[in-house]
């Protein structure tokens, strides 16, 4: 018979797995407003585990233990029904009198990410992202066809018989002989996906937050949970996501994501500054599919007005796609910058405005937005995401 074994280490990493979803579901509210929710990469959480002392033999502090049997100082040894109780010191530590330290756990900002989706996909009711390859697949195991030759490429995709060809006749033109001197800077040919069929496999996602007095507590769990629901479609479409970070007041600047997640609310707000600072950061990214998804309470300062509609209205000419999230957890009217976002996207097939109120209207926004990444492709989708709203 084969011995059954009982995987112990894998049974406690499934319960500790099982708690801290438990944990997140309770406490992901009060988790994701922390003003510093990541810090080197990690989350820190409330819930603790117990560091239990090891037994060791040796240590200088000892503990007094008294019974029979201990042999004598001549050598002789008690038997059970002979010799004195005896008092020894002995070794180590008790672990009945230590119970070691409370350590927080510390999450990988990724995993945190991981478990806040599955959280808010529960939470919102949003449907994991499952479409047949009929009904508009984005991701696909399939190569796509590469039908064309461009003088730009990758090496694996390089048409060595092109190459060669444009190796011998520049060789004849430059130097009057029948040679190959190949130069892959000049000779190079490549295979690639006709242009008419081409569709970007990358984003440029440029994330815009304003960071004025007004941006804390309930306001970043509205934009960070809005956040880790776009991850979640957008890495299901793209396989490669170039992502940018934004904050804005007064001035506008970008910060690496760690410190976006850090965020230190003072200020005024400036959101033509947002605007500016995000186009600045489109250079070099024409074969991307690029978004702005900007986060404010829409209140810009004054005299700054009129400059953040022309921003606004340039950096639609210039994104693929521009969301602006009304971060608004007091329902109250939408006024300011953002009413004036709010008819002017009305009219642009290209922006999406958001009043972020709670997570339903996370559902809605999301519905919009998957409308125009996926168009047609997702109608069904977006259909199902406004069914009960």
């Amino acid at each position: 018979m084969v011995p059954l074994r009982i995987h112990r280490a894998r049974i406690a990493q499934y319960k500790h797995d099982q708690l801290l979803r438990e944990y997140l579901k309770q406490n992901l509210n009060e988790l994701i407003q922390q003003k510093e929710l990541v810090i080197d990469g990690r989350v820190k959480t409330q819930i603790a585990t117990l560091d239990l002392p090891t037994l060791r033999y040796g240590e200088e502090a000892t503990v007094l233990a008294q019974g029979k049997g201990a042999a004598g100082g001549d050598g002789t040894r008690g038997g059970r029904d002979g010799g004195e109780e005896e008092v020894q010191a002995l070794g180590g530590l008790l672990g009945g009198d230590h119970h070691g330290r409370e350590l927080r756990v510390e999450l990988d900002f990724d995993e945190f990410v991981r478990l806040a989706q599955e959280v808010l996909l529960e939470e919102i009711h949003l449907p994991p992202l499952h479409l047949s390859a009929a009904a508009g697949e984005v991701e696909s195991e399939d190569m796509p066809e590469l039908d064309d030759l461009d003088r730009i490429g990758l090496r694996p995709d390089l048409n060595l018989e092109e190459t060669m060809l444009q190796s011998l006749l520049r060789s004849v033109r430059e130097r009057g002989m029948l040679d190959y001197d190949v130069d892959l800077r000049q000779d190079g040919w490549y295979f690639i996906e006709d242009p008419t069929t081409y569709r970007n496999h990358r984003s440029l996602e440029v994330y815009v937050l304003d960071i004025s007095g007004s941006m804390r507590g309930e306001y970043l769990a509205l934009v960070r949970k809005t956040i880790f629901v776009l991850w979640y479609y957008l890495e299901r479409r793209y396989p490669t996501n170039l992502r940018r970070y934004v904050v804005f007041q007064d001035v506008a600047t970008e910060k690496v994501r760690d410190d976006f997640f850090c965020v230190e609310s003072s200020g005024g707000t400036h959101i033509s500054t947002g605007f500016e600072k995000a186009m600045a950061l489109l250079e070099g990214t024409t074969e991307y599919d690029k978004f702005l998804f900007l986060f404010t309470d829409g209140e810009t300062s004054s005299g700054d007005f009129d400059l953040a509609k022309r921003r606004y209205e340039e950096a639609l000419r210039r994104f693929d796609l521009i969301c602006y999230g009304h971060v608004n957890p007091g329902g109250r009217g939408v006024g300011g910058f953002s009413e004036y976002v709010h008819e002017h996207a009305r009219r642009h097939p290209n922006a999406t405005f958001a009043n972020l109120v709670d997570v339903e209207t996370i559902r809605a926004a999301m519905g919009d937005f998957l409308t125009i990444l996926t168009r047609e492709q997702s109608r069904g989708l977006a259909a199902a995401l406004r069914a009960d709203h």
